[in-house]
């Protein structure tokens, strides 16, 4: 029997689905759809969260570690700073049965020593005479990946271009001082003594005080000029003494370096003057912290008449009473050239310098002694000397290398 109709299209009707019902489910499952991207993205977001904590994590993890082992340095340093002592107090009960007790004790670190070291009286000896004769270099192609020349100061790079003269038997002893180096070296300050370093003398003193003046304030006094008459030398004396002094007062740590006794010591009067005048700034104590610095050569071989003998016997006479006082260091005088108005000059003072070398150091170790006799008499470029006895602004400032060479040491 066939089915009623009714139930056929109630069937039927059942089977079939509304439009209404089919737009439900799309919307359902593009709801679900999104639902899931939004999962994914949130998992991608918590994914990237987690690695950039794990980053920062990390961060911190070296900047701690970095933290630790600088503290522990220091506690190291610290370490090495201390002292074990043994703990002299002790309980008589208990001697017998406790060992002994070390105490450690945290002092403060010894202070940092100076790199370049004042040599006090008698100073170092460089030498005179054959042992030190020498020619003339510079050096304008420094090359700047040579680690010791890249941190050459004004001065040194001057001394290297300018000209510089050092002997064969002192190339492993000579050091070209910086302008630092040389303020460390003569500092009362740093190098935790009195230090005074006086400059007296003739024409040729002064001009070695200028050359060493440059050298301690890093400068050329004067743009350079050149000296060629005594009214240009005394004008920048007094500049020198000025900024060289004016440096002293306003800064601690800038030495005294000064020219004194002028007059006295000019070698125009008798050197028993000048041995006064020294006293008289120094005073009479045989371990003088003062170091003088003395040449008295030309002008006591004119006061002797040009005798040599008489010349080199009177200052012979002067380094004995000096001796006596531990503080002076004699300058050579330099080498003459010929000159028409002077003819024998050339030759009797060489014969005075001749006359020197057997009572001054290295012969007498107790005279000490600043040859630069030799090293003007292997200066024969045009820009040496313009008069044939005073030389230029760098020959002076070589000078007075080779004097901080006498006077310190680097260590």
């Amino acid at each position: 029997m066939p089915p009623h109709p009714l139930t056929l299209f109630k069937r039927k009707q059942t089977n079939n689905t509304s439009p209404t019902s089919v737009n439900a489910n799309l919307i359902t499952t593009d709801h679900n759809h999104i639902e899931n991207k939004q999962q994914q993205t949130n998992m991608h977001s918590n994914r990237i969260s987690s690695i950039q904590k794990k980053r920062y994590i990390w961060i911190c993890i070296t900047i701690a570690t970095l933290f630790a082992l600088r503290l522990l340095k220091v506690q190291n340093l610290k370490i090495e700073q201390t002292t074990i002592a043994q703990d002299i107090v002790s309980n008589e009960n208990e001697s017998s049965t406790n060992n002994d007790h070390q105490v450690v004790v945290i002092v403060d670190a010894p202070p940092i020593q100076p790199r370049v070291r004042f040599i006090p009286y008698p100073h170092k000896t460089l030498g005179s005479g054959a042992s030190v004769q020498c020619q003339w270099e510079t050096r304008h192609n420094i090359p700047i990946n040579d680690t010791s020349t890249t941190l050459l100061d004004f001065t040194q790079q001057s001394a290297y271009t300018e000209g510089f003269c050092i002997p064969p038997t002192l190339n492993n002893t000579i050091h070209i001082f910086s302008s630092a180096e040389a303020i460390q070296c003569l500092s009362s300050e740093i190098q935790q003594r009195d230090i005074r370093v006086i400059l007296s003398g003739d024409s040729y003193m002064k001009q070695l005080y200028i050359g060493l003046a440059d050298i301690l304030l890093s400068k050329h006094i004067s743009d350079d000029k050149q000296m060629r008459d005594s009214q240009q030398r005394k004008k920048m004396l007094s500049t020198a003494r000025y900024w060289m002094k004016k440096r002293h007062e306003t800064n601690a740590t800038f030495p005294f370096v000064q020219y004194q006794c002028e007059d006295e010591c000019y070698g125009k009067n008798a050197l028993d003057v000048c041995s006064q005048c020294i006293s008289s700034f120094s005073g009479n104590t045989n371990r003088s912290n003062d170091v003088w610095v003395v040449g008295v050569g030309v002008h006591t071989y004119a006061r002797a008449k040009r005798q040599v003998d008489i010349a080199v016997q009177n200052i012979q006479q002067f380094l004995n009473t000096e001796q006596e006082h531990n503080r002076t260091i004699y300058v050579s005088p330099p080498q003459y050239f010929h000159r028409e108005d002077y003819p024998t000059q050339s030759i009797n003072m060489e014969r005075l310098y001749r006359g020197l070398l057997p009572h001054v150091a290295p012969e007498n170790a107790a005279h000490p002694f600043l040859d630069v006799f030799e090293l003007t008499q292997s200066c024969t470029m045009e820009n040496c000397t313009y008069d044939g006895g005073h030389r230029s602004r760098y020959v002076n400032r070589w000078k007075a290398q080779l004097l901080l060479n006498m006077l310190c040491e680097v260590r």
